[in-house]
């Protein structure tokens, strides 16, 4: 593994707000207008979309794209209005946001403008893919369009074959390794959604809802990343529901994606109906010590609707139900300090530079614990970790210096983990977190080493937080 000194600063425009990547104000007319004269507009400004300011407080948006596609090839009078053509309840960017995290939306929604509003309402400009476009972040796009637009199984399944590919690509060009997670998480996301269509069909009133767990839920995947999955239907039968359950997982497992088998909508475990869920929400927070009560609410406390009817999400409630039990919330603290063994071990190991370490158990998971632990207290609804300490920082729960060396220390571990795993696939091998530590650098085995001793520091204060609460046990 390669160590890499501080670069050149370059004006990146990734690191930049979207406010100073636009090249002038929007251009903006109403929905009356003709769709020629719309055109016209955006000719004469030499842009590349108009906005649509609609009745619902909401914009709309028309591009160029809608103009080759839905006019053009179309056979649409360019006469008629433009709201006829226009994308209504277009996905909009706060001014503030960074460009990287612009690029992540896009990807997700497979847009390539976004109007840049404010939270009053005013529209500062339209961000454009181009202003932020890399040569990897284009293939990023080409794939996503791929894997969405996939007419079949063989398909769907050649195509992620080559995301490990371009998460390679991502780490050549030194995209962080958090935004290669979150691009990673979003293309598992467009995978799971075309296989779940190929499967079940596109239905404009699905019955149930796929829920995404752990590390992709969060949007922190790496290509280690199993799939974890829960369904909550809205029926009462569901026969029919397992069996597609099973053909879909049997396509990702296919496309490089491989379940977890103890947590997969395969199982019946992680598939109920709505009311279900909710019973058994109140016997794990009734009686934590049973039926891997700890594990399935933290999976919940993490989850995120991939397909179906977002409305049958019990997540919510997960949460809602957590914070109405501090006790709980206790143990969840416990179990986020109580990994300190394996801590020390690695100092050990680290010491005599020998032997092997798994940077998921015994480094990373803490930190994802703590943070879960810390957003959920303070009613934070993201699920990222890094969100969750930058909330509970915000709201004084956590110290800030506590909360800053977690982040800083999740996203050392998150580069030598992408790093490793992608020098793993480069060499033919599955990758995986079990770390030699003889094959680190000097400069990667002191960056990991202090990272771990910040994270031990942490885990000792929150530790006394623990044991110094007032917060009565739970009988087992």
């Amino acid at each position: 593994m390669t160590g890499h000194g501080p670069r050149t600063a370059t004006p990146n425009p990734a690191m930049r707000p979207v406010r100073d990547l636009l090249h002038g104000p929007a251009i903006i007319c109403s929905g009356e207008t003709s769709i020629r004269e719309a055109a016209t507009l955006m000719t004469e400004a030499g842009r590349r979309a108009v906005v649509i300011p609609t009745d619902t407080s909401t914009y709309g948006i028309f591009t160029e794209g809608d103009l080759r596609v839905r006019v053009v090839v179309g056979g649409i009078d360019s006469a008629l209005p433009v709201s006829s053509v226009m994308t209504p309840s277009a996905v909009t960017v706060d001014p503030e946001r960074l460009g990287v995290d612009a690029v992540t939306d896009m990807l997700e929604h497979g847009l390539r403008h976004l109007p840049v509003v404010t939270a009053t309402g005013a529209v500062l400009g339209v961000l454009e893919l181009s202003d932020l476009l890399t040569s990897a972040t284009n293939q990023g796009f080409q794939l996503r369009a791929q894997l969405a637009t996939a007419p079949d199984d063989a398909a769907l399944i050649t195509t992620a074959r080559a995301v490990p590919e371009l998460v390679t690509a991502l780490v050549a060009s030194r995209v962080s390794p958090l935004d290669i997670s979150a691009t990673l998480s979003v293309l598992i996301d467009v995978t799971v959604r075309r296989a779940i269509e190929l499967v079940v069909g596109g239905g404009e009133s699905p019955d149930f809802a796929w829920l995404s767990l752990g590390s992709v839920a969060r949007r922190e995947a790496l290509p280690s990343s199993d799939i974890d999955s829960a369904l909550v239907w809205g029926g009462e039968s569901h026969r029919d529901g397992a069996d597609a359950a099973k053909r879909i997982h049997d396509i990702l497992d296919r496309c490089g994606f491989p379940r977890e088998f103890a947590s997969a909508g395969t199982q019946a475990r992680f598939a109920r109906t709505l009311p279900q869920w909710r019973e058994a929400l109140r016997k794990w927070v009734s009686n934590p010590y049973q039926d891997h009560a700890l594990v399935m609410l933290s999976m919940l406390a993490d989850a995120r609707v991939v397909a179906g009817d977002p409305t049958l999400d019990p997540r919510a409630s997960a949460l809602d139900q957590l914070r109405l039990h501090p006790a709980v919330m206790r143990l969840l603290l416990r179990e986020a300090v109580g990994q300190k063994a394996k801590l020390h071990s690695l100092r050990d190991v680290m010491t005599r530079h020998t032997g092997t370490v798994n940077l998921k158990t015994t480094a990373v998971q803490p930190i994802v614990n703590i943070a879960r632990w810390a957003g959920i207290s303070v009613g934070a609804r993201t699920s990222t970790t890094l969100e969750r300490l930058k909330v509970a920082a915000d709201n004084g729960f956590l110290p800030s210096d506590d909360a800053q060396v977690l982040i800083e220390s999740f996203e050392v571990l998150q580069q030598i983990r992408v790093r490793h795993q992608t020098e793993q696939f480069a060499a033919g091998n599955p990758p995986n977190d079990e770390i030699v530590i003889a094959d680190l650098t000097p400069l990667s085995r002191n960056l990991l080493g202090n990272a771990i001793r910040e994270v031990a520091g942490v885990q000792r204060r929150l530790e006394y937080t623990a044991s110094a609460s007032a917060i009565p046990d739970i009988e087992p």
